[in-house]
């Protein structure tokens, strides 16, 4: 199969990269008086015994998804190096991609839109290629 494995993981990175890259961006602005942020700032919400404000929050799970792309994009990279991917890790991530894009086609802006299309493509791409086997043939040039 051609690299369509390593195609997806990186999409994945590049989208959770990009991600904290703008997340970073925004922190890191005021805002300005009377916008949303503001308003969220203004919001506290106790979850679990803990204050937050909805903008902590939301800046929160931002963060935390961005991390969590790069991580997953790099497990599917140590997983290449490793040997032979199994064919049920190109379904997940063809799954976890169709998922992700369908999220991003109904409240996301293009980049992410297009990012996922392509990790959708390349891991479906390595789930049918690794056919009966059960494993995905990933080149590792």
């Amino acid at each position: 199969m051609p690299r369509t494995f390593r195609i997806g993981s990186w999409a994945w990175i590049a989208t959770g990269v990009g991600h904290l890259a703008i997340m970073g961006v925004m922190a890191l602005g005021d805002g300005g008086p009377g916008g949303d942020r503001a308003a969220a700032k203004e919001v506290e919400i106790a979850l679990g015994g803990v204050d937050r404000t909805l903008y902590e929050v939301n800046l929160g799970i931002n963060f935390a998804m961005s991390i969590a792309l790069v991580f997953g994009g790099l497990a599917c990279l140590v997983v290449v190096k490793a040997g032979p991917v199994p064919r049920a890790l190109a379904g997940l991530g063809f799954a976890t991609s169709l998922a992700l894009l369908e999220v991003a086609a109904l409240l996301l802006p293009s980049p992410p839109i297009v990012l996922f299309a392509l990790a959708a493509l390349a891991f479906g791409h390595a789930f049918v290629a690794s056919g009966r086997t059960g494993v995905a043939t990933v080149s590792r040039g």
